[in-house]
C-alpha cells in the first residue's frame, strides 16, 4: 500500500467498525426533504389566474378613472389632458365627491416614475384610495 513507506497508517485514526445509526437517519431525512419539498404541489412558483380582456373588466360605480398611454398621453372622462390640466381635474373631482376613489389604468410600457408622479399628484389632490391597473403587453412583446 501507499501508506507503508511513510507509515501514514499509524497516524490516521482507526476505521469505524460499523456505520452509525445517525448516518441512516440523516439519509432518510434528506430523502424526505427532497421528496416533500421538491413537489410541485408544495412549492408552486406561479398561480395562473384566468385573464379577461380589458373590455370585460368591471369597475365599481363612482370611480374616477385616468388612462395613461405608453406615449405619455393622459386621458380622463373629458378627453386628453396635460399634467397641469390633470391636477386641476383631480381637484375638481375630489370637490364633487370627497370619498371618491381613483383608478389609474396604464400600459405596461409606462415607466414606474411617471406612474408614481401621477399617484402623488392624486394624493395631494385629496384621493384616499388609489388603485392601479396595468394593461398587459400584447403577446409576443419582449419584456423589459
Amino acid at each position: 500500500m501507499i501508506t507503508h513507506p511513510l507509515d501514514l497508517d499509524s497516524k490516521l485514526r482507526p476505521r469505524p467498525r460499523s456505520f452509525d445509526w445517525v448516518f441512516f437517519v440523516n439519509i432518510v431525512l434528506i430523502g424526505m426533504f427532497f421528496l416533500f419539498f421538491g413537489s410541485r404541489f408544495i412549492l408552486s412558483p406561479v398561480i395562473n389566474l384566468p385573464a379577461r380582456p380589458a373590455s370585460q373588466i368591471s369597475y365599481l360605480p363612482g370611480r374616477v378613472v385616468i388612462s395613461i398611454k405608453a406615449n405619455g398621453q393622459i386621458f380622463t372622462d373629458t378627453g386628453l389632458v396635460n399634467e397641469a390640466q390633470l391636477n386641476a381635474w383631480l381637484k375638481e373631482k375630489i370637490k364633487s365627491s370627497s370619498d371618491a376613489s381613483l383608478l389609474i389604468r396604464n400600459d405596461a410600457e409606462v415607466s414606474i416614475n411617471r406612474l408614481l408622479d401621477i399617484q402623488l399628484m392624486a394624493q395631494r389632490a385629496g384621493f384616499k384610495l388609489i388603485s392601479i391597473l396595468v394593461e398587459p403587453a400584447p403577446p409576443g412583446t419582449p419584456g423589459r
